[in-house]
């Protein structure tokens, strides 16, 4: 109580205001510095999946549907109001950890280890020759930067591999392709040059899937989805949308 009457003698309430003012702008400018500047991210069937500092994306639902989508991008992205630096750790920018870190490899040749404000940055992880079956496998993203927030990030990955195939070509790299893309009825025709396509799997984002052994087939799923053909020279994949 002294020291209000203290306050009141030496300032008007109006200058008492004002400097209370500054004070909590001060303390919100602090805060805005200190805000969270590094956002990782991976998108799969066209859906941003931001993975949090210390969480995790939990892609076991997809299974091995999930292997179609390797090389997978992953996005650094600088919310943050000033340059983001990324900084090596044993010569490389990203480290892999966790009980899946031998089942992938890292192409970080697209980072420039600077990020500006607003922007950002991929690389691409692949799925590695010696990658292993296994269900609830987790493979940690690392990298260390000059976030004043948290200078080390850490973003998990949760998936599982019962048939695991260590390289997926697209369709078009063998002289496949499948039209009409998109389509409106669900009807599809698959050209191949010189390949035998032995069958046809078909899968959509909630995990459901249908078989075929033509070339022309028509599937009742709708939305982006997967198709996977298995030929005398491999596993290949293409996304296809079938309009709703």
């Amino acid at each position: 109580m002294y020291f209000v009457q203290s306050l009141l003698k030496k300032y008007t309430m109006k200058t008492i205001l004002q400097k209370i003012s500054l004070f909590v702008l001060a303390a919100v400018a602090a805060l805005s510095v200190h805000a969270q500047t590094v956002e990782v991210s991976v998108t799969i069937f066209n859906v941003k999946n931001i993975i949090e500092n210390n969480g995790q994306f939990d892609a076991s639902s997809y299974q091995d549907l999930i292997q179609g989508f390797f090389p997978l991008d992953v996005t650094i992205k600088n919310t943050g109001s000033s340059t983001l630096t990324l900084t090596k750790v044993a010569g490389k920018y990203i480290n892999l950890s966790g009980t899946g870190a031998s089942d992938f490899t890292i192409d970080e040749s697209t980072l420039t280890g600077t990020i500006a404000a607003g922007s950002s940055e991929s690389f691409k992880v692949a799925i590695s020759p010696s990658a292993t079956n296994g269900a609830g496998k987790l493979v940690t993203l690392n990298l260390t930067s000059n976030d004043p927030s948290d200078n080390t990030y850490s973003g998990s990955i949760k998936y599982t591999f019962t048939n695991k195939t260590t390289a997926v070509t697209k369709a078009s790299e063998i002289g496949l392709s499948l039209y009409p893309n998109p389509s409106n009825d669900g009807k599809m025709h698959v050209s191949a040059e010189n390949v035998e396509v032995e069958r046809i799997v078909v899968s959509s984002v909630s995990g459901q899937t249908e078989e075929f052994a033509s070339k022309e087939f028509t599937t009742s799923l709708k939305g982006l989805l997967l198709v996977r053909l298995y030929t005398n020279k491999g596993v290949v994949s293409e996304k296809i949308i079938i309009q709703e």
